[in-house]
């Protein structure tokens, strides 16, 4: 196979030397396109008072700039993975299919379009970003056109000069937004909308059908400001930030508790102020692939032919819950100014493409911390792991053949090899998860979710991974005897009341009742520490002090994977972790808690038990189901340290 090398010419170029003739021996013409006619081409250099860091969320956002700079708006449509984009530019109507972008993080990042309608056969566009110091960055911007005729001759010739200074001033006002959001940098451009003050705070006056659902709000308890501050929200943001509106993010921003905020949301929903969205997400390119209304609709598996894979929908990550505006409230449409993709894969720090038996060379500006490579088309990745202290400063990356694991300087050279006889797409993306997206658990686990949405339950064949979970179960000790002693009609009374008990203590602890098996209570929690604060409390309730109820019970407790399944068409959890803490209430008496060594060893759990002096006893626990033994742990603190027997050494049987 024959070889093509090339490097990136953004390390051999000269920033305080650079001018359009060597930019293009550097990025030459490909003859197909320059055999159509001659090119135009234009490099114009930017000198701005901003890092290249602080800049570059805002540069890869190409749709935003383009709106500021006046561009008119593109609508874009996947099809077969490829993306093709219409729009109308000065009167003329332009179609294209676009190139798949190229860029490196802090670096450049490039594109092009084919036309198939319009007043050019191709563009090409290219910024190079260079550091001037610490605080400074130069920026060159490359457009090249092949015009059609001596009308797109003309026509560019004219444009090219107007585009030149709207980046002019599109990038004075790009630095005065960035300074003005600078609290909110993570945001990129999507935090105008977030500090956007509303038009009225003390007398909000809203449309008629927002004024009623207001009123909706507040007679649910809800407070004003907070509903208030959505409700401006809704009318004021830009459409862009209110196509998918993500509350992790927006609650951050806002600084209001992620809770707090995903309630007014939730009640929205019901008031028809929002709707909800389960979103299928491409594990690689984190690309919507498929919106879902209800829970039951989400499918058991998808495809990205972006990414040409195809995945498990049930994975921990696939799903995000989003929610969009009411269209009887405010038409929102994804308007696009253009297709960005570098915006809408941040987490991804360079893509590059290559020919069959090209070979590619750059240094990355990639800071230490652990990465993922990846071919496009391939579902297997490797991982990088950039650390100071190693001496590896050259990455050799060949499709045929990668290390599993890699380790490399920080700012590593990477040498790219395509050994194979197809073009093929190199990712390195960052290994850490989308902090901001809202999964199936935190909604699963929040109890005004299960009461205000019972009705919705995932399809009877999907079985979907919510990560780690903390189970809760609690029983009513001597129940048989209690209920022959009150009667059927004063034990109801008394388990009832039990319940509603239960249910405020864990709710109170940011836990979800999942489900109730006569009069014992299964539930669950996103953090250990949560689950046994919950437990103390609901102890301390049912403890011989308190002379208003007669019942006492037993909790166990026991952290690990589960799966979210559809039980009796409600939202249910399956799996070890959910059997291993139900067999443990077999060494719980009344009064006690006992937990696993799994949820014992959680270092938080560690740290809250030395805070409040809490001791534990060490038991043994016989997993009969497969006669072995394990340890447990049981909860001696104050208020309860009567309600213990002092075990050192206790066996249990199989519930």
């Amino acid at each position: 196979m024959q070889t093509i090398e090339s490097i990136d010419e953004t390390d051999q170029l000269d920033p305080n030397n650079l001018d359009l003739e060597t930019y293009l021996r550097a990025f030459p013409w490909e003859e197909k396109w320059s055999s159509l006619g001659e090119p135009i081409d234009r490099l114009w250099k930017f000198d701005l008072d901003i890092s290249p860091q602080e800049i570059w969320p805002w540069l890869i956002d190409t749709s935003s700039f383009n709106k500021r700079i006046d561009i008119p708006e593109m609508k874009f449509q996947e099809i077969n993975g490829r993306l093709f984009g219409k729009s109308k530019n000065a009167g003329f109507p332009m179609e294209w299919e676009e190139v798949p972008w190229e860029w490196e993080y802090c670096k450049q990042l490039n594109n092009a379009r084919i036309f198939s309608k319009g007043f050019a056969y191709y563009v090409r566009t290219r910024y190079l970003v260079y550091p001037l110091g610490e605080d400074r960055t130069r920026l060159y911007v490359y457009f090249g056109w092949i015009p059609k005729g001596w009308i797109g001759k003309n026509l560019l010739k004219i444009g090219m000069v107007q585009l030149e200074k709207s980046y002019q001033k599109g990038l004075k006002g790009l630095l005065a937004d960035i300074a003005k959001t600078k609290n909110y940098s993570w945001l990129g451009p999507s935090a105008l909308s977030v500090i956007k003050e509303p038009k009225e705070v003390r007398n909000p006056i809203f449309p008629a059908r927002m004024q009623q659902i207001r009123v909706g709000y507040i007679r649910e308890g809800q407070p004003r400001e907070l509903v208030d501050k959505v409700l401006n929200y809704v009318l004021d943001a830009d459409e862009s930030d209110l196509y998918r509106i993500r509350i992790k993010s927006l609650s951050r921003a806002w600084k209001i508790p992620e809770k707090d905020l995903l309630l007014i949301f939730l009640h929205g929903c019901r008031l028809g102020l929002f709707t909800i969205s389960w979103d299928v997400v491409c594990p690689h390119c984190r690309g919507v692939r498929t919106e879902a209304q209800h829970l039951g609709d989400l499918p058991t598996r998808d495809n990205c032919e972006v990414c040409e894979i195809q995945f498990e929908a049930n994975q921990l990550n696939s799903i995000e819950i989003t929610f969009h505006v009411h269209p009887s409230i405010r038409e929102v449409q994804k308007r696009m100014f253009c297709a960005a993709e570098p915006a809408t894969k941040s987490h991804i720090r360079f893509q590059k493409y290559l020919a069959p038996g090209e070979t590619y060379s750059s240094k990355l500006l990639l800071s230490p911390g652990v990465y993922r490579l990846r071919v496009n088309g391939e579902k297997n990745y490797s991982l990088l792991e950039i650390k100071d202290d190693v001496p590896t400063e050259t990455l050799v990356w060949n499709t045929n053949e990668i290390p599993e694991q890699i380790e490399t300087s920080a700012k590593p050279k990477v040498v790219l090899e395509n050994d194979s006889t197809s073009p093929k797409g190199f990712v390195i993306e960052e290994r850490r998860e989308d902090q901001d997206s809202l999964r199936p658990s935190d909604l699963f686990n929040f109890q005004d979710f299960r009461d205000l949405f019972s009705e919705e339950a995932l399809s009877t064949d999907l079985q979907l991974d919510i990560g780690i979970q903390t189970i809760l179960f609690t029983d009513i000790v001597g129940s048989t005897k209690f209920y022959y002693n009150k009667g059927d009609s004063g034990a109801f009374s008394e388990v009832r009341y039990h319940f509603v008990e239960v249910y405020k203590v864990v709710r109170e602890f940011q836990g979800a009742v999942v489900k109730t098996i006569g009069d014992a209570v299964m539930a669950a929690f996103p953090s250990p520490t949560a689950a046994v604060e919950a437990s103390v409390k609901l102890q301390e309730f049912f403890s011989d002090e308190n002379t208003e109820t007669p019942i006492r019970i037993r909790i166990s407790l026991h952290s690990g994977p589960c799966l979210a399944v559809n039980l009796n068409s409600n939202i249910d959890y399956f799996g070890n972790t959910v059997n291993f803490a139900a067999k443990l209430q077999a060494i719980a008496d009344g009064g006690e808690i006992v937990f696993s060594e799994t949820t014992f060893r959680d270092k938080q759990i560690r740290q809250l038990m030395t805070e409040k002096g809490w001791k534990v006893k060490r038991v043994k626990f016989l997993q009969s189901w497969i006669n072995e033994e394990t340890v447990a742990y049981k909860l001696a603190f104050k208020g309860l340290e009567k309600e213990q027997s002092p075990i050192s050494e206790k066996h249990s049987s199989e519930l």
